[in-house]
């Protein structure tokens, strides 16, 4: 019986040494893991998004404010906006990409009758 405890200690040991060492590796792999898990979720269609209770999950709320764009005019759910604070109030893009363009077409030189080049 002694044997035994002191066999299943040694193995447990073993086992605790196994694991204190591949600790790293298993938090990187784990950590993959949840990014692929994550760009699956976000590249899978809107109809295989499924949460817990079955329902299929929404990207916006049901009573969500609607922005729009001051770049290109879409209407975006006033969460997932690029929002600026600004004196006359926040402007709102749908993305950066948008943004960009409003910053860069705001600092473009203007010709002399008041036209952008």
């Amino acid at each position: 019986m002694l044997k035994l405890l002191i066999f299943l200690l040694l193995l447990g040991l073993l086992l605790a040494l196994i694991y204190w060492r591949l600790r790293p590796y298993i938090a990187t792999a784990r950590r993959v893991l949840s990014f692929v898990r994550d760009l699956r979720g976000m590249s899978a269609p809107e109809e295989s998004r499924r949460s817990s209770g079955g329902h299929t999950r929404r990207s916006t709320a049901e009573g969500e404010r609607l922005v729009r764009c001051l770049s290109c005019g879409t209407w975006t759910p006033a969460g997932r906006s690029v929002t600026l604070a600004g004196r006359a109030g926040p402007s709102y893009y749908c993305s950066h990409t948008c943004l960009e363009r409003a910053a860069e077409g705001a600092t473009r030189p203007r010709a002399a009758n008041g036209q952008r080049r």
